[in-house]
């Protein structure tokens, strides 16, 4: 989206100054910071909460480049951004992260967040900055972070212990207690796991919540994954007394997928099936591909979703006001997990009425392919320099995509070694960004294996990761032929110059070579020589 400032085709000199006026007083009024920038990076315009952000009077800003609002060591990041954004102006948030800052006049920092609206006029190109200090919300997340992180040690750990336990006493002791103990015993046991199963969730939906789950996605054929998921259910199921079975009309299917999440997304619509689903009815599993989009549905044959209670199926702490819901207790977050996973996975989940009663839940998953995980990058330019990146954490891997699509390179993912393995077969990379921790194997074995591979033998090959010394004080370091060792979060001003000099050096450049001989006369013939090539 584009905003046109001015439009001198239907506008008279009047209307402009009127839409002039609101325009500025809109900005004057806006509760977020607002900053308009021209082609060269100076401030045009900011508003009052911009001084109240910064702590500067207005006549200090205008005039100014915006720079002076960046602490130091980012920059360069913003340059970077400021030129990928000239070349492509379209608005769009440039990120927000934990590592976006904005510097005031005292020197202290602030977290922020900000967007970016190109505004047309007759004469320039201006930016519309749009900054929200989010240093109380940063604040609250801190709290919030720390205590989910007492809750799960100081809660889940002693949980998991009475619960176990209990588990032994009924399992081994009961038969030898007296049956008012045994009974006990048993409930005791029985609410000891929903109780780990309440925590568990509210731990689960505030990870993936927040992005900290790690989705290692992969090629996963569905059949052999929902019969796992009903062989861990089937003890579960036969507890209400009811049946899991796999509809025989299964198709085939593969998806892109984290294994054990898809387990459970399954395993949570099992366990809702099940609990309202009447004794020795059963639960049934079925799988549809049409080519595109891989189905999985789980149905039962209970009393269906209440027409009230359809909008709100999906939100967390949500239950069904009728008595029967009720009594099937949970935490009402299951639901609300399994959506999370699924949109994180690029699917999309729904329910319906099943025609002969029941509900029939269904997640839809992109059929199978190197693009499904946004694996390869389609969105660069044809004649961008192609790099794989290897990274096992997702958003990690889009925002270093970002960063590096900005500077005019396409970059495909690899979430694992198998997977890096399998696409720099499948296509000839210019270079190669790897992380040393990897699911399924190390960085340092990676990079060994590309080097033995004749059109890798070359290829520049840059580790990025938390820390690279550990790569470095590897006994194998020495053959792997690394370009450069650089340390999450990445300066990509440096990453991407040392791209741009490995990958395609300026014709006019010669390489300079550093020659250490005692003999003065073979340095003068090597000089020579250099000299006529």
């Amino acid at each position: 989206m584009t905003v046109d400032l001015v439009r001198p085709d239907f506008a008279g000199a009047g209307d402009r100054n009127l839409a002039e006026e609101k325009f500025r007083l809109a900005v004057e009024a806006c509760p977020n910071g607002m900053v308009m920038i021209d082609g060269s990076g100076k401030m045009v315009m900011v508003n009052a909460e911009i001084e109240q952000q910064f702590g500067y009077l207005r006549d200090e800003l205008i005039g100014q480049t915006a720079e002076m609002l960046v602490p130091v060591r980012l920059r360069n990041q913003y340059t970077l951004q400021r030129e990928a954004f000239n070349r492509r102006p379209e608005s769009r948030r440039i990120g927000a992260g934990p590592d976006l800052f904005g510097l005031r006049k005292d020197g202290s920092e602030f977290s922020v967040e900000i967007g970016l609206t190109p505004i047309h006029t007759t004469k320039d190109l201006l930016v519309l900055g749009v900054i929200v200090d989010v240093s109380e919300r940063k604040r609250m997340q801190r709290l919030k972070d720390e205590f989910v992180s007492t809750v799960s040690h100081e809660l889940r750990t002693p949980l998991t212990s009475i619960s176990g336990s209990l588990g032994l006493l009924v399992g081994q002791w009961s038969g030898k207690l007296p049956e008012p103990a045994t009974r006990l015993l048993t409930i005791a046991y029985k609410n000891s796991q929903r109780l780990v199963r309440l925590v568990n969730d509210i731990l689960d939906i505030e990870k993936v919540e927040s992005g900290r789950v790690v989705f290692i996605l992969g090629r996963v054929d569905v059949r052999p994954l929902l019969d796992q998921a009903i062989e861990n259910n089937r003890g579960f199921a036969e507890s209400y007394g009811v049946h899991i079975r796999l509809d025989t009309a299964s198709a085939d299917g593969e998806v892109n997928a984290d294994p054990d999440r898809l387990v459970q997304v399954i395993t949570n619509l099992l366990s809702n099936a099940v609990k309202f689903s009447a004794a020795d009815e059963e639960v049934v599993i079925g799988v549809e591909n049409d080519g595109k989009v891989v189905r999985i549905s789980v149905r039962d044959h209970g009393s269906g979703v209440p027409a009230d209670f359809k909008p709100h199926i999906f939100e967390k702490f949500s239950q069904a006001d009728a008595t029967s819901s009720r009594q099937k207790g949970g935490t009402g977050l299951g639901l609300s997990i399994v959506k999370q996973i699924v949109e994180r996975l690029g699917g999309e989940v729904g329910f319906d009425d099943a025609p002969d009663g029941g509900t029939i839940f269904h997640v839809d998953l992109p059929v199978w392919d190197a693009a499904a995980g946004r694996e390869i990058d389609l969105e660069a330019q044809p004649d961008a320099a192609r790099i794989l990146l290897c990274e096992d954490d997702r958003d990690t891997a889009i925002s270093m995509r970002l960063q590096l699509w900005q500077a005019g390179f396409a970059a495909d993912f690899a979430y694992t070694e198998a997977a890096a393995l399998a696409r720099a077969d499948a296509t000839v990379y210019a270079a190669i960004l790897v992380d040393l921790q990897l699911p399924d194997g190390d960085g340092i074995g990676l990079i060994l294996r590309l080097r033995a591979q004749t059109r890798y033998h070359e290829t520049p090959i840059i580790v990025v990761s938390g820390d690279p010394n550990r790569g470095r004080d590897d006994v194998r370091s020495s053959t792997l032929n690394v370009l450069g060792w650089l340390r999450k979060p990445v300066d990509f001003k440096q990453l991407v110059q040392v791209l741009r000099t490995s990958i395609a050096p300026g014709p006019s450049e010669r390489p300079r070579i550093l020659h250490i001989d005692e003999n003065r006369d073979v340095l003068a013939i090597m000089t020579q020589s250099e000299e006529q090539v």
